[in-house]
């Protein structure tokens, strides 16, 4: 076995202690029938713990794959662990298996004496598993917890996903996403003086073109949440530095330059900073205040969905309240004018169970001013609903003349848009609070969110879904640096992207709020680009590796496959390349590949569908690679 990386994630709400994966071990690869052996370390600092609890651990695996044993040791002591089917079952629950892949299944242990205790401790774990018949590349996810009833589905519990193993050949290193830092957007936010800090970071085309490639003279309106105004010094610490509650900035042109963006706040009598956006509806009471969701520019008009909060009753933390339609032009000072904000009825709390819907936190123009492709004029405003427990996709919509006549308004009912925003269904699961839902010009949509420490991604079928399983594409590295750092709300940024990737950010901060001053790295956006490929396959390319020996071709990873595959190839030379996948009859069912590509490695993502966007039969297809003078082809089986 070989260590596959450390894990390091997140599981507490703000500002409590929390507890994490140390390490994870596991073989790369398994024969059919093998016992393959996993070792975790996990590490727990929420102390005291006065009451004795259990262990659980629930790991994500083949539906074929069982159980053999268990074992735990550590600072507390040593025992066994057990199956535990009503722990799957709540697994199952809240983190649906086929939500990560068709043929997965849960199975949790639990250990055999619940222990209390004052001080941090550290648990090895040490599990056996029978692995079973079916081949294929398996992504693995390993969740732990407290056996305390309804805590799986809450942010206390750590979920580590994925972890891959090949049966019976080792996955390939790379997967088939292509998604590095963009250094320059950090930089653009890594400010010294004035607004030093954020969270939040919505960013709003003001010209209402919101697809990629839009013209360098475009104007992006960004929307900040709580904001660090002041200065940064030498030691990057915030010196003479204010909060306050939302900020905005306006950046000329799609580049991230310095000295195009400049960011404003207000400004009080006493000429104190104070927030852009007041809450100053007629619902509103002192005391409340707004956090900016996102925003939408339809007919020269900007709109922004404001968030209005309050504090709780305990005073540490908020609660929502409503949600308002804020709404103003920005002139050729830049200032804002012609200023409005209402209540709307964007804001659903089911007193029965507890839950809410906040509608506002994603938005999706699909007009002819937005560019997006195959536009029906409608604008699709998102959100989470949330419960104590988990955050689930809802939608509504709305014409984009009509974004202020709330009587016409639709809501995604599961089968119809129906009148009643308490007939909301729930679309997905697993989201952040902050997400976006972005249209891709083959007519699928990708949703990006936040999970844990990682960026991840699901895609969509229409507007309303369905949406498919998940899928991690990027682990922030800031939570390495610290235990107390975490990382939430990504989000992409379409009209910031360039033709063939989509712009992405994440917003980074801490447990610990001294942390907020003494280290100004911390609290600003981050960002990262996800490379599209040719056709809105995926296609990566291995920029490390050396320039291969040969031309070769990889057998597809899964296989059996339902509903996606990698398939991955290398390029000993520059060459003209085409991929095509044939039924057994010899048709030409898709092309996936049809360009000039450079030596390297290559990986390429098929959803089964053919140049139609149509499903495909099951059944066994042909793969075909040519190169220059050179082919290669192989088979893979299509499973329903």
């Amino acid at each position: 076995m070989r260590n596959l990386r450390l894990v390091l994630l997140i599981c507490l709400p703000f500002f409590i202690a929390q507890c994490r994966f140390e390490n994870i071990d596991q073989p790369n690869s398994a024969q059919p029938g093998d016992v393959i052996e996993i070792s975790i370390t996990i590490f727990d600092d929420i102390v005291p713990e006065p009451n004795p609890h259990k262990g659980v651990l629930c790991m994500l695996v083949p539906q074929d794959w069982s159980f053999i044993s268990g074992s735990y040791n550590g600072s507390l002591g040593t025992g066994e662990l057990f199956l535990a089917s009503e722990w799957a079952d709540s697994a199952e629950f809240y983190y649906p298996a086929l939500d990560f892949g068709d043929f997965m299944q849960w199975i949790a242990i639990i250990s055999d004496t619940g222990y209390a205790y004052s001080e941090p401790i550290s648990m090895n774990i040490n599990i056996q598993l029978l692995v079973g018949q079916t081949e294929g590349c398996f992504k693995l996810g390993y969740l732990i917890t407290k056996a305390t009833p309804n805590i799986i589905g809450s942010s206390w519990s750590p979920l580590s996903y994925p972890h891959q193993v090949g049966v019976p050949d080792s996955c390939q290193p790379n997967q088939s996403y292509s998604v590095e830092p963009a250094p320059k957007w950090d930089a653009l936010f890594n400010c010294t003086s004035g607004w030093t800090g954020s969270d939040a970071a919505y960013s709003v085309p003001i010209s209402g073109f919101d697809a990629p490639s839009g013209t360098e003279d475009e104007q992006t309106l960004f929307l900040f949440g709580d904001t660090f105004i002041g200065e940064v010094d030498s030691n990057r610490h915030r010196t003479n530095s204010t909060i306050v509650r939302n900020t905005v900035a306006i950046l000329k042109g799609k580049q991230p330059l310095p000295g195009q963006i400049s960011f404003f706040w207000g400004t009080s009598e006493q000429n104190q900073q104070t927030a852009i956006f007041a809450a100053d509806t007629h619902k509103s009471n002192p005391g409340d205040w707004i956090w900016p969701m996102d925003g939408v520019s339809p007919n020269d008009k900007i709109y922004v969905f404001g968030l209005r909060l309050k504090k709780d009753t305990s005073g540490w933390f908020f609660e929502p309240i409503g949600v308002t339609l804020i709404s103003f032009t920005i002139d050729s000072t830049q200032s804002i004018s012609s200023y409005e904000q209402v209540d709307t009825p964007l804001y659903y709390k089911n007193e029965t169970d507890g839950s809410e819907i906040i509608l506002g936190q994603a938005v999706m123009p699909m007009t002819e001013q937005s560019g997006n492709p195959d536009p029906d004029g409608y604008i699709y405003v998102y959100g989470p609903k949330n419960s104590s427990l988990q955050k689930k996709l809802v939608a509504a919509r709305v014409l984009s003349n009509n974004i202020e006549d709330f009587e016409q308004w639709e809501y995604w009912d599961g089968e119809n848009w129906s009148a009643e925003i308490e007939s909301c269904a729930v679309i997905t699961t697993g989201i952040s609070q902050e997400f976006s839902v972005t249209p891709l010009d083959d007519g699928r949509f990708i949703l990006v969110f936040q999970t844990g420490s990682q960026v991840a991604i699901r895609f969509g079928e229409s507007p309303t879904g369905p949406f498919d399983f998940y899928r991690a594409i990027y682990d922030c590295p800031e939570v390495r640096d610290d235990p107390d750092i975490f990382v939430y709300n990504a989000k992409a940024h379409p009209h910031l992207s360039n033709s063939g990737e989509l712009l992405i950010s994440y917003n980074v901060n801490t447990f610990d709020f001294g942390d907020l001053f003494t280290n100004a790295d911390i609290y600003r956006p981050r960002f990262i680009t996800l490379q599209l490929g040719e056709s809105n396959n995926f296609i990566s390319i291995d920029h490390e590796n050396k320039i291969p020996h040969s031309f070769s071709l990889s057998q597809n990873c899964p296989n059996p496959f339902n509903p996606t595959t990698t398939i991955k190839y290398q390029l000993s030379e520059d060459a003209k390349v085409t991929l095509k996948i044939y039924n057994m009859l010899g048709q030409e069912i898709r092309t996936l590949v049809n360009r000039n590509q450079g030596s390297g490695a290559y990986s390429v993502f098929w959803d089964g569908k053919n140049e139609f966007e149509e499903n495909v039969c099951s059944g066994i297809y042909v793969y075909r690679l040519a190169a220059n003078e050179q082919l290669k082809s192989r088979k893979m089986l299509f499973l329903k």
